[in-house]
């Protein structure tokens, strides 16, 4: 606004209060005849021409007038002012008055008074009530002031204020709703005028999203087209208020997610509005905020986007109306890739506190305009989530910089992504990401397919001439570039033919395998036995037509086989039920190999062996079919466990391993066969083969002792010896084995009677045949006559070595005290011995040469120190080492170095 019309906006504000009057003029200073009346009633222009009527008496030849802004009858300084002096006084006469000054005036009426005199008019003239009013108006184009679309409470009403009355807007007002025109949702009565610049128009809803109002061919009552306020093409944004506060009488706490616009209303022009936060809320931001719903508008907008998670306090005139609740509705967008091309997905996923319907999804570029047939409108699920997807392909997207809006329709709240570079796709490209791939004949083999600029692409397998031939397509669906496709080699015969889905899969979920429209999936020439070892053709090209090669590679296929079987043990109750926990059992050393296996305990069979992938469907870490026919084998391989040492006149035993556990390392070719010791089923070998016949399970179970010993074989088994149902998955027979008894499980002190001294890290340990990892609880108690009792316990773990050891506190206690030591846990039975608290308790040093060794003992009143001289003569080293006995009461030097090991070791254990 220039400075001119922001005078004349203070001086129009000033006036509207003042009064339309008539008087007469009285004159200061000398006499003087008076002006009788004024003519002229309308301004236009920054000048006016005044036609005043004056009596015109003799000496009485100066007819002034002016703009009376203070309508006082006076002439005060800066009041606009103009003078005739050029006619001859006489009878009464018509003089006109010009170059009237209004320019600084904004439009509007005022107070236009006349006097005269026989001079020049000076400041302090006055009017002898000789006054009139007088409308000044200009040229300026009129200005629209707000658009708002709300509910009145009854109605849906789009409310257009401007800062004068229009007219000529029958016909010429259209609303627009996220582009398209609603202007049909009008109600039929059409726009009306209620008062001068206020222009209500009744809508049949309460549209929300982008609302435009276009009002080209509105204008002022002096013709001047609207322009202020409006775009280049007359069109206005509507703000939406989806929330109102009327003045009924009624207070009521009513919610509005923030960024919702709150309309307040009573109906009537300048009412006073007053929004502030509720006192009776604790740790609130305090906000106030007062004003008027204008001098053409019935409405005022408290806009929630910026204002805190709290209460406010509407008040429309002098009275609280309503509590609005301010809320958030966690509106939110997240894009996958910022990053993609223009023949890929824009993939993303709308969020928000609540479910929602109509919740809108748009697509706009870096102008902020919506790209056609980029928008989605949808209902977010049960989750409050939608994801969404937009082909750039599909929407013909150039090149440049996108962004992803999201409205809630029914609020009105918005929320936009994050910037979306789309950049040219260019020429797609596929290739190997090996050039040779070896693996064995019957595994899974992981072909890398790597891809640019493209999400597919077609792999072959072999050829005509090499006897085997297929051909598969794969799609990147997580963009990452790369595709492991996963082609199970023991497929290769005919039944994989009718059958592709089983012969050919990927790696990772997000990517897939596509066949019929989108590609295909064929195995066009199979083998009639197991796909024979030896170097096969790979190539690859993008799409999914099998044409031209783009790139090769070789597949190495090698003869498979067994390659390893180690016996190992666990300590019961491990949970070794998958991959993790045996790598994590492993690393801990709480699977340890073994071939003496306590009773009870677990035992592991570790087969490495190659070839089994398919057969077994162990890809990876997949919970293998291993005994797919019981017995433990399939006729193409099989585990037996014989026993070596049966009871005179006996059968010997053969465990059933069909429903043992098998937890398979299908990448390092690896599988573990789990079972309970005393919970795996054993038959007599009645056929003395070596193989578990269904004869001999009818015999019926036979136990297993703590002193069987057994020979444990896997072997895959050579094409002249499986069975015509069975696929032979090695040329020659291959095996392994191992072998492994069970003894009875114990625990073992190193020192009976235990002895120590009243100190603090006293060491009690001893040995024990259970798996190492077994928790033990040491349990120390007083005996006999030992006053005052105690009791002390510790939690040890047995180690790889079979040792355990804990450290006490006997720094309480007295010499001469006894107490009993108890070893409690894992399979074994308890094992107790006496111990006796003592001054000192010598202990020795040895090394690797002669050795001398010198024990001296000084004990005192409050401590016990026991000093080990040691001298060591060689040829070539000599060494002097100094012990204090105390910390190793009741050992010699090297079991308490194994101590010393053990209780470092203590420390590892405990996590297991």
């Amino acid at each position: 606004m220039t400075r001119n019309k922001q005078i004349r906006a203070v001086l129009l504000a000033a006036l509207m209060v003042f009064s339309v009057f008539a008087g007469s003029i009285a004159f200061t200073g000398s006499a003087a005849a008076a002006a009788t009346s004024i003519n002229t009633t309308t301004v236009s222009g920054s000048s006016a021409t005044v036609d005043v009527t004056v009596d015109a008496t003799a000496g009485d030849n100066n007819t002034t007038v002016w703009i009376d802004l203070d309508d006082d009858g006076t002439l005060d300084s800066g009041e606009p002012v103009a003078t005739n002096d050029s006619y001859t006084a006489g009878s009464a006469m018509d003089v006109l008055v010009s170059g009237l000054d209004v320019s600084d005036l904004t439009p509007g009426q005022y107070e236009l008074a006349a006097a005269e005199t026989a001079g020049a008019p000076v400041t302090g003239t006055t009017s002898e009530d000789v006054s009139s009013t007088v409308t000044v108006t200009n040229n300026d184009e009129p200005e629209l002031i707000s658009a708002v679309h709300y509910n009145d409470g009854s109605n849906d009403l789009l409310e257009l204020s401007f800062n004068e009355e229009v007219q000529n807007f029958a016909g010429n007002i259209e609303v627009y709703q996220d582009g398209e025109e609603v202007t049909s949702a009008v109600v039929s009565s059409g726009p009306t005028q209620n008062n001068p610049g206020q222009l209500v128009i009744q809508t049949n809803d309460l549209y929300t999203g982008d609302i435009v109002v276009n009002l080209e061919g509105v204008e002022d009552t002096e013709g001047n087209e609207l322009e202020e306020g409006l775009d280049d093409d007359y069109n206005s944004t509507v703000t939406v208020a989806t929330v109102t506060v009327t003045d009924d009488n009624s207070v009521s706490v009513t919610d509005a997610y923030k960024g919702e616009t709150v309309a307040a209303t009573n109906g009537n022009l300048g009412t006073a509005v007053e929004v502030e936060s509720d006192d009776s809320q604790d740790d609130v931001e305090s906000f106030f905020r007062s004003g008027s719903t204008g001098s053409t508008s019935a409405v005022y907008t408290f806009d929630t986007s910026n204002r805190e998670l709290q209460r406010y306090n509407i008040t429309i005139g002098s009275s609280l109306d309503e509590k609005i609740q301010v809320r958030d509705l966690g509106l939110e967008v997240s894009i996958d890739d910022l990053n993609v091309t223009d023949e890929d997905l824009i993939e993303g996923t709308v969020s928000a506190n609540s479910d929602r319907e109509n919740v809108k999804i748009a697509l706009l570029d870096d102008d902020g305009d919506e790209v056609d047939d980029g928008s989605m409108t949808v209902n977010l699920n049960g989750q409050g989530e939608y994801d969404f997807e937009f082909n750039a392909s599909e929407l013909d997207l150039d090149t440049g910089d996108y962004t992803v809006e999201v409205t809630d329709t029914a609020s009105g709240v918005s929320v936009e992504s994050d910037t979306i570079t789309v950049e040219d796709a260019g020429e797609g490209s596929a290739d190997f990401g090996e050039s040779v791939i070896t693996e064995q004949r019957g595994d899974v083999v992981s072909i890398p397919v790597t891809v640019e600029n493209t999400d597919t692409a077609t792999v072959s397998i072999g050829s005509w001439e090499q006897g085997y031939a297929a051909n598969v397509t794969v799609e990147d669906g997580n963009d990452d570039g790369e595709v492991i496709l996963l082609w199970d080699s023991s497929k290769s015969t005919a039944t994989g033919n009718n059958n592709p889905s089983s012969v050919f899969d990927v790696e990772d979920g997000d990517d897939d395998v596509l066949s019929g429209n989108d590609g295909v999936a064929e195995v066009g020439l199979a083998t009639s036995n197991l796909i024979d070892a030896g170097d096969y053709d790979l190539e690859v090209r993008t799409g999914s037509a099998v044409s031209d090669s783009e790139n090769v590679a070789t597949l190495v296929l090698e003869e498979g086989g067994v390659s390893a079987v180690r016996t190992w043990t666990a300590p019961a109750g491990e949970s070794l039920t998958d991959l993790d926990e045996v790598s994590e059992a492993l690393e801990n050393g709480n699977i340890t190999e073994d071939s003496q296996i306590a009773f009870e305990d677990q035992v592991v069979v570790q087969i490495e062996a190659s070839g089994l992938e398919g057969t077994t469907g162990a890809q990876d870490d997949e919970t293998p079919n291993f005994f797919a026919t019981g017995n433990g084998y399939d006729d193409s391989y099989r585990l037996t466990i014989n026993q070596t040492n049966p009871d005179p006149n006996r059968d010997p035993k053969i465990l059933d391993v069909a429903n043992a556990s098998v937890v398979a390392d299908g990448d390092n070719d690896t599988y573990f066969v789990v079972f309970d010791s005393d919970e795996i089923d054993a038959y007599r070998d009645e056929n003395d083969d070596g193989v578990l016949q269904t004869s001999e399970k009818n015999a019926g179970t036979v136990d297993v002792d703590d002193d069987d010993s057994f020979n444990v074989q896997f072997k895959m088994i050579e094409e002249d010896e499986v069975s015509s149902s069975n696929l032979a998955l090695v040329d020659d027979n291959s095996s392994q084995t191992d072998s492994y008894e069970h003894v009875e499980a114990e625990h073992t002190f190193d020192a009976d009677p235990v002895n120590v001294t009243n100190a603090a890290d006293q060491m009690i340990s001893g040995s024990s045949n259970v798996a190492p990892g077994t928790e033990l609880t040491l349990r120390v108690e007083s005996d006999g006559d030992t006053q005052p009792r105690f009791l002390k316990t510790a939690t040890v773990y047995v180690q790889a070595d079979g040792s355990f050891s804990g450290s006490f506190d006997f720094s309480e206690q007295s010499v001469g005290d006894t107490f009993t030591v108890t070893a409690d846990g894992g399979v074994a039975s308890d094992e107790e011995v006496d111990g006796n608290v003592v001054e000192s308790v010598e202990t020795s040093t040895t090394t690797s040469e002669d050795t001398t060794t010198t024990a001296d003992t000084t004990t005192t009143a409050d401590t016990t120190t026991t000093t080990a001289a040691t001298t060591t003569t060689a040829a070539t080293t000599t060494e002097e080492t100094t012990t204090t006995s105390s910390q190793t009461p009741g050992f010699g030097v090297v079991v308490a170095l194994v101590a010393l090991v053990a209780a470092a070791l203590l420390a590892v254990r405990r996590d297991n």
